[in-house]
């Protein structure tokens, strides 16, 4: 009964990893007559990507009223302010309005504070394949911003490298061990994720988990950790139903060994935080099968 309990627990957590760590698919060269995207006044520049971007930071600069830069000033306890640019672009170039958005990294700020940059965001020349045709695209972008308290405004800060660069933007993840570049930093990224779960997998104490008399029903535990700039693996956190399933938690996390290189942003290296969910099924025994039984017929008799 034991093996059997292992067993689903096991297999249950193969999966959930599984499907945690199919989260990008990083596309061949198809062949485009425009690769990239192209905003308004970028036409003729020599690199798109960075002229993209110094544009949109114009524009996010240009376009954030009075009232919003007075509450991020108020709200942000530090004087550097990093904003995430999620957007998504049809096949004519025009914003998708209901999937982008701008995360602005300050307590109590929601994205939906600065939807109107979303509404008045203008029309870029799309991605075009060797048919000429439009391509649907999207650009992740992190942007920076000096707060200055003495004239209460904010000045953008070109090339921005944060100290802290979120996993779903990083242009370059940590290489886990065995992972490489050189199919491109997206397949990079598949590559982490899959090794963690697998890693995980693999050296998840299931006979703990079946020991602790648990309730039945599916359990998850939360793992949060950062890769500094040297490849370490620190600051790991857990949260789980049980403060020993936290510990085994942290215990698989200190196993994986050193990163072959930590992530890096415009050729500098920076911490990157990475997150996974463990999930697993507990079954009922007999006795408590017998019980919940018994306490339903006594239930249905009042």
């Amino acid at each position: 009964m034991l093996w059997q309990f292992k067993n689903t627990i096991h297999e249950t957590i193969f999966c959930i990893l599984f499907l945690f760590s199919i989260t990008t698919y990083s596309q061949q060269n198809l062949g485009y007559n425009r690769e990239n995207i192209v905003f308004p006044g970028c036409e003729k520049a020599d690199d798109l990507e960075t002229c993209f971007e110094s544009k949109l930071l114009k524009y996010v600069d240009t376009s954030l009223t009075k009232s919003s830069v007075d509450k991020i000033i108020r709200l942000s306890k530090k004087d550097t302010i990093s904003v995430l640019s999620n957007l998504y672009f049809d096949e004519k170039g025009t914003l998708l309005q209901k999937m982008s958005g701008f995360n602005v990294f300050v307590d109590s700020l929601k994205s939906k504070d600065f939807k109107y940059l979303e509404a008045s965001f203008p029309k870029v020349l799309p991605v075009l394949d060797n048919y000429n045709k439009g391509v649907a695209d999207h650009k992740n972008l992190l942007l920076g911003f000096k707060i200055n308290r003495v004239d209460n405004t904010l000045s953008p800060i070109e090339n921005y490298i944060p100290e802290e660069v979120p996993f779903s933007v990083i242009e370059q993840v940590p290489l886990y061990k065995g992972c490489t570049l050189e199919f491109g930093p997206e397949i990079a990224k598949k590559c982490m994720t899959n090794r963690i779960a697998k890693h995980v997998h693999k050296n998840f104490n299931t006979n703990l988990a079946a020991s602790l008399d648990l309730e039945p029903g599916i359990k998850r535990i939360f793992i949060a950790f950062k890769v500094d700039k040297q490849a370490n693996i620190v600051d790991i956190l857990a949260r789980a139903p049980h403060p020993a399933l936290e510990s085994e938690a942290k215990r698989i996390i200190r196993l994986i060994p050193q990163f072959d290189a930590p992530g890096m942003q415009k050729g500098k290296a920076v911490i990157v935080p990475y997150a996974m969910p463990i999930a697993f099924k507990i079954e009922e025994t007999t006795a408590q099968k017998r019980e919940r039984k018994r306490l339903k017929r006594i239930n249905r008799n009042n």
